[in-house]
């Protein structure tokens, strides 16, 4: 068997596994549901009476780009949502699964690009029902940030939880005329990309390029136990894309927390003075900006 027919059967195993997994997860947070759960909503999702419980399965099932959805952001929602030992077990499980499908992927790396992108077509092509969900929900290919990510999951219930989001950023590097080339290049060939290309002929080789990454907002869960003994950490900071689950026996109460909104809020930044990049995008592909003319 060649390496190309193993990784695709290895591939599809665990994607199929990972999705089966995921299945069996939501049935059981589904059967929970006289265990309470927050999950924070839009104000025309708490007037419409979106159930938190269902939204969270619904952000645990999210894995494809939506077709307004920038290819750099993944759906975050903070949320709280209490759970049977039985969901616990299957939560773990499926992240488990998670990771043998990241890994799956992770190795088509050592593949030619053309034959990882077949496999990864061949992927999104395996089930008929997929194809046909996709198709209706207006969404075109796996999103694998949303795919990697583990269900948050808390082992014993904690006294509190305080939700924060990290502020939107950006980071800016410096780049060549050389290496902005190179990374146009590697694109798909079109219109614009080939527009870009001459464009950066009208430069010298010598000039530096700024290209700006934005960062997106994170959402950070402080959570804080009572004291079980020494040795036993009574704080601790997670990342919590989503929903996190607690476990909750019946009659038990969510642990004390604080409703956040489900993104964050807009917070007008000043203009520095000091900007040394040009306001217009050089290169869009590539997020690539002149410095202005004094700092060249």
């Amino acid at each position: 068997m060649t390496d190309f027919a193993l990784m695709r059967i290895t591939l599809l195993e665990c994607f199929q596994q990972f999705q089966q997994s995921l299945q069996v997860f939501c049935a059981a947070l589904r059967g929970d549901h006289p265990l309470p759960a927050w999950v924070s909503r839009t104000e025309q999702e708490t007037a419409e009476g979106l159930d938190m419980r269902g939204k969270a399965g619904y952000l645990y099932q999210a894995l494809w780009y939506e077709d307004s959805q920038d290819g750099r952001e993944t759906l975050t929602c903070p949320g709280i949502v209490g759970a049977s030992s039985l969901t616990l077990e299957r939560a773990h499980a499926l992240n488990n699964l998670k990771d043998a499908f990241k890994a799956a992927v992770l190795s088509l790396k050592s593949l030619p690009k053309s034959e990882a992108k077949r496999l990864m077509d061949d992927l999104h092509r395996r089930d008929d029902k997929v194809a046909l969900a996709m198709q209706r929900m207006g969404v075109a290919r796996l999103n694998l940030k949303q795919a990697y990510r583990h269900v948050p999951i808390l082992d014993r219930r904690p006294v509190k939880i305080g939700f924060t989001w990290s502020k939107q950023g950006r980071t800016i590097q410096r780049t060549t005329v050389a290496e902005a080339r190179r990374l146009l290049e590697q694109r798909r060939e079109s219109p614009q990309v080939l527009l870009e290309i001459n464009r950066l002929t009208s430069l010298p080789e010598s000039e530096c390029l700024a290209r700006v990454r934005s960062v997106c907002p994170h959402l950070r869960a402080n959570v804080v136990f009572a004291n079980r003994g020494p040795g036993e950490p009574k704080r601790r900071l997670m990342q919590a894309p989503l929903p996190i689950l607690v476990p909750l026996s019946p009659g038990e109460d969510l642990p004390e927390f604080v409703p956040i909104a489900p993104e964050p809020l807009d917070s007008p930044r000043l203009r520095r003075s000091d900007v040394r990049i040009e306001d217009t995008l050089f290169l869009p592909s590539i997020r690539v900006y002149r410095y202005r003319e004094p700092y060249r």
